[in-house]
């Protein structure tokens, strides 16, 4: 009966918060700086060569986040603990009550952050797996001694009782590896995600395209566990809509956004467009003209998952469409051949 009523609780939450408007999740890039060289990585490598926020910077968007009603925060990067005021930032986040999940490569983080990470309030550390052997793993971060570093700080998060997950993107070079990484996952007992789909970078370069894997491996259907843009536990057939927020399942601009390196607000870590600048107003003025730039946006003739048979294997969302040329709406091919080849699989 308990499990229940939180469960009711929960749901009240999210249909409160997308009924009025509130950003209830939010995902705070902290740096676009990263210590890996992982050639299929969505953000541009001259990226990092931006600004960032300074620490007091962070502070007062966190603290317009919770007077807001933002309750879920993740930190990301680039690679978040490339910051020196990381853990003042994570303490102050959890000061303020926030459920905290970190993104991160794991190959950073010091013991003594683990003990004080292991004090806190953390909903979950998600570490990056590419690969379980050495070569495959620094082939692919581009790293020498990585891999090492990564699995010695797993066993120290894992010794202290902080609750991990794991994501492993398919690539034409881990293939062969994805049973060994979910192998690993489920003897710590942690919530392993394979993303099967690689996304243009943010400046439109559709390089990461030649490093994607085919699955053409993939472990059995009980076993597989697929994440990514419109993930399968939302596999249902979408009405003729007439406004792309309709169709943002995430609640991008409706219920969630994302926060960059230059505290600019924007409507999901993939979609860099529009970005409003917190500072030079308010975290509330740049949400409402989110809000209103994501209301005003309009179905158009390229949208045709309303009439797709894929529908149900395909993982497409606006992001996809902007990535690709610029148009929310657009039904991008690679989406198309992602979910020609899932629905191949998932019936053989």
């Amino acid at each position: 009966m308990k499990a229940q009523s939180c469960y009711v609780f929960w749901q009240r939450l999210h249909k409160n918060a997308k009924e009025r408007k509130i950003p209830l999740r939010v995902i705070f890039e902290l740096t676009y700086r990263c210590n890996f060289r992982c050639k299929h990585c969505y953000i541009p490598f001259h990226y990092r060569n931006y600004g960032e926020l300074k620490t007091r910077e962070v502070f007062f968007i966190l603290e317009q986040l919770k007077n807001m009603g933002c309750l879920y925060l993740g930190f990301t990067g680039g690679e978040p603990f490339m910051r020196k005021d990381i853990m003042p930032i994570v303490r102050y986040a959890n000061k303020l009550g926030f459920e905290i999940i970190i993104y991160t490569n794991g190959s950073l983080i010091k013991k003594n952050q683990i003990e004080e990470l292991s004090g806190m309030r953390i909903n979950k550390i998600d570490i990056t797996i590419p690969a379980m052997s050495e070569i495959i793993f620094e082939r692919i971060t581009g790293i020498c001694g990585s891999r090492d570093k990564v699995f010695k700080t797993i066993g120290i998060l894992s010794e202290s009782g902080i609750s991990l997950g794991f994501k492993t993107c398919v690539l034409k070079e881990n293939e062969p590896e994805i049973r060994k990484v979910q192998d690993f996952a489920r003897n710590l007992n942690c919530q392993h995600r394979l993303d099967d789909m690689l996304s243009p970078r943010l400046d439109g370069s559709k390089e990461p395209y030649k490093y994607r894997g085919r699955l053409e491996n993939k472990p059995a259907k009980s076993e597989c566990e697929l994440s990514g843009p419109g993930e399968f536990t939302n596999r249902v057939k979408f009405p003729n809509l007439k406004k792309v927020t309709d169709i943002f399942k995430c609640g991008a601009g409706t219920t969630q956004a994302a926060v960059t390196p230059l505290g600019e607000l924007k409507m999901c870590l993939m979609i860099d467009y529009p970005r409003y600048k917190i500072l030079e107003s308010s975290l509330n003025d740049a949400w409402e003209r989110l809000k209103d730039f994501s209301a005003n946006i309009k179905i158009d003739g390229d949208y045709k998952c309303n009439k797709c048979k894929l529908i149900i294997y395909c993982k497409w969302c606006p992001a996809q469409g902007w990535l690709y040329n610029r148009k929310f709406t657009s039904c991008e091919p690679e989406s198309r051949k992602n979910a020609e080849l899932t629905k191949q699989l998932l019936n053989c």
